[in-house]
């Protein structure tokens, strides 16, 4: 995996798309919950005090935040097709509030940690839009 730090700077956010490695009988609120508290888990930071709401399409917003981090997650159903964003449909996207700690910093550690467990398929953009890490094949239509 390459650094992300040569993405890192001022506004510039890492955007995760995250899909099940195994699809059958996906439903939203079961898989944000999962990778809520996988992501919780990898960063050391429990999420307490966050909020889960629902859409009107099926999806859950996921939302915490506090002085060294915020997280938002969104998790809807996946369209039929077969992009990327079909099979790995959550969103997440993770920003250091820290002066110590780069945005690149913790997506590098959800990036592994979430891909180290095999139960999820990955992909992570850099500001702007362009993948930067996958841990299946995207194709090279981007």
């Amino acid at each position: 995996m390459a650094g992300f730090a040569q993405y890192d700077g001022y506004k510039r956010d890492f955007d995760f798309s995250v899909g099940p490695a195994q699809p059958d009988a996906f439903r939203s609120r079961e898989f944000g919950d999962r990778l809520w508290a996988d992501v919780s888990r990898i960063l050391g930071t429990p999420f307490e005090g966050g909020t889960v709401t629902p859409d009107d399409y099926d999806g859950y917003n996921y939302w915490f935040g506090n002085d060294d981090l915020s997280a938002s997650l969104y998790s809807c159903p996946p369209e039929s097709g077969s992009g990327v964003l079909d099979q790995a449909p959550a969103m997440l996207t993770v920003i250091s509030r820290s002066e110590d700690v780069a945005s690149s910093e913790l997506a590098e550690r959800i990036y592994a940690g979430l891909t180290a467990s095999d139960d999820y398929l990955v992909v992570v953009f850099a500001h702007d839009g362009m993948p930067i890490a996958a841990n299946f094949d995207i194709g090279d239509d981007w």
